[in-house]
């Protein structure tokens, strides 16, 4: 069971990259549009963060259910104005920083909420 939560944290991470990855080439860019690797990695943290969640159930630990809905409504929500938005060329500037921030915001619980 070790093996299959270590790769499945790897792709959470690397669904992490892909998602604030595309936030920052597309700034980079000049551009403000929710191109396919912002929807696809936020699609990645939100299955493999609830398939995570499953595994350690299965290995009898127990993370912080707070802090676990409290990055799962986040994710949901940049997933949904993520999907919501995709065709509009270009995304207002405060819904595409503030879908930035709570990506970001995201990564702070993670790594500061024990």
């Amino acid at each position: 069971m070790d093996a299959l939560r270590e790769l499945l944290l790897i792709v959470h991470l690397a669904g992490m990259a892909v998602l604030l990855g595309g936030f920052v080439l597309t700034l980079m860019a000049g551009e403000r549009r929710m191109v396919p690797a912002i929807f696809h990695g936020a699609e990645i943290q939100v299955v493999t963060g609830l398939v995570l969640w499953w595994a350690d159930h299965l290995d009898h630990r127990h993370p912080p259910v707070p802090k676990l809905l409290t990055k799962l409504v986040i994710a949901l929500v940049v997933t949904g104005l993520a999907h919501a938005n995709r065709r509009r060329d270009p995304v207002p500037v405060g819904l595409f920083l503030g879908t930035f921030a709570l990506a970001c915001t995201n990564v702070g619980i993670a790594y500061g909420w024990k």
